[in-house]
């Protein structure tokens, strides 16, 4: 790397983090994603959230004595309260959220039951009451609706399935739901965190200076315009990364708070994180190539952020395909830039790391970004470009 190039970048760096400004906006997404997320957490366990020494308040009416089994559980503390009829009063503290739930049986019911023939019309009746706007009502009517259809099933039972309440059928581990979490959100959000940060720098660097005037006298210097365009580069990429460390650091630390503690992040080791920031730099670079050129183009900030717009979104919706869990096994894909880093990003986040895809990866995004800085350099040659002739 010559002097030149490097005096570029330590220009470019002083500039950026000497600024009290722009600094802040560049950490500053990722405090606000921090705050914003892990009040997001709190807020969603508040509103269904039920506190655990909640005893819940069920009403009975008719209930045969072969269904008080029902009320046995160990999931929920619950105090039943028998009657021999529906009353107002007790609609009334329902939806005044004062009890949980009324449970009505009709007049004989487990024996209606046994004798009930389809060809007999109506079977007999259960009805719940509930209030849908009280989370422990909502809670209380869903176990007692599951416990009731499993009763029903019970009564025609000509086969088990799971029947064995000591084995645990669902065989996915705790790593593997935090892993379907994380690989559904995070090459979504890499991307999007990668490319606002490239956007503002870059429109802020180029087309900011050229608005400015003081890009003209750094093109009229010895320096060579494929250095100009190699320092504005590196350096621009190391801003970008800076904040799109702030963001994911952010996002990292609220993801507890935001699923209820019921992500991990154990189990990646060094390794993936090596490979994952490798990823993460020849997209950054691709980005910046790109939004670069758009702001030599452009003739002001504002100008150059219009411009970039599209291009944002095409970026979001390429990043959508790891939500929608659009994983591509094919070889060739992996020559598309972006699209790649997004399937590498899945890959490696799943822990099934393939090095051919990831390579290719790598050295596609790499050589996009070096015939960018071939068409940055003769941008920088062309006046009518650079001085908006």
């Amino acid at each position: 790397m010559s002097k030149n190039v490097i005096t570029i970048i330590k220009k470019e760096l002083r500039r950026f983090f000497t600024d009290r400004r722009m600094l802040v906006s560049l950490l500053l997404p990722g405090i606000i994603i921090f705050v914003l997320y892990s009040f997001m957490g709190n807020m969603t366990e508040r509103m269904i959230g039920v506190e655990d020494d909640y005893i819940y308040q069920v009403v009975v009416i008719n209930e045969p004595t072969e269904l008080a089994s029902f009320h046995q559980t160990a999931a929920f503390d619950i105090e039943v309260r028998y009657e021999a009829s529906i009353t107002d009063a007790d609609l009334l503290l329902l939806e005044e959220k004062d009890i949980d739930l009324i449970i009505f049986y009709e007049t004989d019911f487990y024996q209606k039951v046994l004798n009930y023939d389809i060809n007999d019309g109506l079977a007999p009746k259960i009805e719940l009451y509930y209030n849908s706007t009280k989370n422990e009502s909502s809670n209380i009517y869903g176990f007692y609706n599951m416990a009731i259809n499993n009763f029903e099933m019970t009564l025609a039972n000509r086969l088990d399935i799971n029947r064995d309440a000591n084995i645990e059928y669902d065989l996915a581990t705790e790593d593997d739901t935090s892993i379907q979490f994380i690989t559904s959100l995070l090459p979504f959000l890499l991307l999007t965190f990668l490319f606002s940060g490239a956007m503002s720098v870059a429109a802020e660097s180029i087309a900011g200076e050229k608005e400015r005037g003081t890009f003209a006298t750094l093109l009229i210097t010895p320096t060579k315009k494929s250095e100009i365009a190699l320092g504005k580069i590196i350096a621009l990429s190391i801003i970008t990364l800076v904040s799109a460390a702030s963001s994911f650091t952010g996002l990292m630390l609220s993801l507890p708070k935001l699923m209820g503690g019921n992500v991990s992040m154990a189990m990646y080791g060094f390794g993936t994180y090596v490979l994952l920031f490798i990823v993460i730099i020849s997209t950054v670079l691709i980005y910046v190539v790109i939004l670069s050129i758009i702001s030599a183009y452009a003739k002001s900030i504002k100008e150059a952020s219009s411009l970039a717009v599209p291009l944002m979104l095409v970026n979001m919706l390429v990043g959508i395909s790891s939500m929608l869990g659009m994983a591509n096994e094919s070889l060739y894909m992996y020559f598309i830039p972006i699209y790649n880093s997004v399937q590498s990003i899945t890959g490696i986040l799943s822990l099934e790391i393939d090095m051919i895809n990831l390579t290719i990866t790598i050295l596609m995004n790499l050589l996009v970004v070096g015939l960018g800085v071939l068409g940055l350099t003769k941008m920088f040659n062309s006046e009518k470009i650079m001085f908006n002739k």
